[in-house]
């Protein structure tokens, strides 16, 4: 293709008005995208430290209730739910923790647990009843390890009645959000504390005392809920009230952070866009002048029998060259910057957080725009070249 040909001669025989509009093109682009990616990149590590903590995807139920398994199914089916486990009321997780030999006797909380745990190192669950997970400030209070034994204990009836379980350790957590002496338990080993503490008999631990379990309703008094992801949160503490329970979270902070990401992203898009208003006036500014520069050549190409669409081809085709180079070179300059900036950052501070951040997504969306935008002002001029007539050469002549 001709337009193509000519196109390309002009870069290479007369670069300079070429690199001129690349240059115009990457003063805007750098800087709108370090602005972007500054953004991108304060935002994300405030969502980042949110993520390293599973505590910010806990949903706390706050008081005791009465929730039937219909009630549980209700709360099970949410949008959001990452994990959830039903527990016994405040007082009936209450128990002492000793060693076998009697020792080291230290008030603990007893947690239910399963498999998807966020706040259990492996995520496992456990593998029977007999096991239990440590906080690691249990775990060095009372000097155990993985594999020691230990157990926990309850009194009723004003402490004449007790009821010890043996547990082995399996594991020792020390997630974000585990502070106290938690002891994390198969959710059975809760029910038999709480039937016990409620007067039930529990022959399978030797309590043959009290109202038979068959008379024991099946309900729990409250639950431990997590959300999948921080972005569920928000909606998930909401559901959550409509269903009537008083909840706390992390839903506050998260919508700060979400409200901020807004705020900031109009303020870099109107510096982007009044910065872009200035590359379109001078792109199409330049390309005016290259069509009245070219005024004669162009119709010379039109007395050589070129039709409109090739000559106006050579138009976009210089505008495609210029876009395409600008965009390379934009891109290689803000990664470079980025990159510098990221290390100065993890030097001076010793935060491993990049506060230079631009994903690919944000990057193509960018050179898409810019692309288009160039095309379309390559259109507009390779539309006014077809207004030149081959009998202009002569009018000028």
């Amino acid at each position: 293709m001709i337009a193509l040909s000519l196109a390309f001669k002009s870069l290479t025989r007369a670069p300079r008005p070429n690199i001129a509009a690349m240059i115009a093109l990457v003063s805007v682009l750098v800087p709108a995208m370090l602005l972007w990616s500054m953004k991108v990149g304060f935002i994300q590590s405030m969502m980042d430290a949110l993520r390293s903590s599973p505590a910010s995807l806990e949903i706390r139920v706050k008081g005791d209730y009465i929730i039937t398994s219909e009630q549980w199914s209700e709360i099970t089916a949410l949008d959001g739910v990452g994990f959830s486990i039903p527990t016994a009321r405040y007082l009936s997780t209450r128990a002492f923790a000793s060693r076998d030999n009697g020792r080291k006797r230290t008030p603990v909380s007893l947690m239910p647990t399963a498999v998807g745990d966020p706040l259990v190192s492996s995520g496992a669950g456990l593998l029977d009843s007999g096991h239990a997970v440590l906080s690691q400030k249990l775990s060095k209070q009372m000097g155990l390890s993985i594999g020691d034994h230990f157990e926990i204990a309850n009194a009723r009836r004003s402490q004449s009645e007790h009821l010890r379980i043996g547990l082995t350790v399996a594991d020792i957590t020390s997630k974000e959000g585990v502070s106290g002496n938690w002891v994390f338990v198969a959710p059975a080993i809760i029910k038999d504390v709480e039937a016990f503490l409620d007067g039930y008999a529990l022959p399978h631990r030797g309590k043959n005392k009290g109202t038979s379990l068959d008379e024991r309703p099946d309900v729990a008094s409250g639950l431990r809920l997590y959300a999948d992801r921080i972005e569920s949160v928000v909606h998930l503490t909401e559901a959550m009230r409509q269903l009537g329970y008083t909840v706390e979270s992390n839903a506050n902070r998260i919508e700060v952070i979400a409200r901020l990401d807004r705020v900031l992203s109009r303020i870099v898009v109107a510096i982007s866009l009044v910065l872009m208003v200035g590359l379109v006036l001078s792109v199409w500014s330049w390309m005016v002048v290259q069509l009245e520069r070219l005024r004669s050549h162009v119709a010379l190409l039109g007395l050589m029998g070129q039709g409109q669409v090739g000559v106006g081809m050579y138009f976009v085709f210089i505008g495609l060259f210029n876009a395409l180079g600008g965009l390379l070179i934009a891109g290689a300059i803000t990664y470079l910057t980025m990159l510098l900036g990221n290390h100065q950052f993890r030097f001076y501070t010793l935060d491993q957080t990049d506060i230079f951040v631009l994903p690919a997504g944000h990057l193509a969306v960018i050179n898409a725009v810019v692309l288009a935008l160039q095309l379309l002002i390559a259109c507009f001029i390779a539309f006014q070249s077809s207004k030149i007539r081959p009998g202009d050469l002569f009018r000028d002549a």
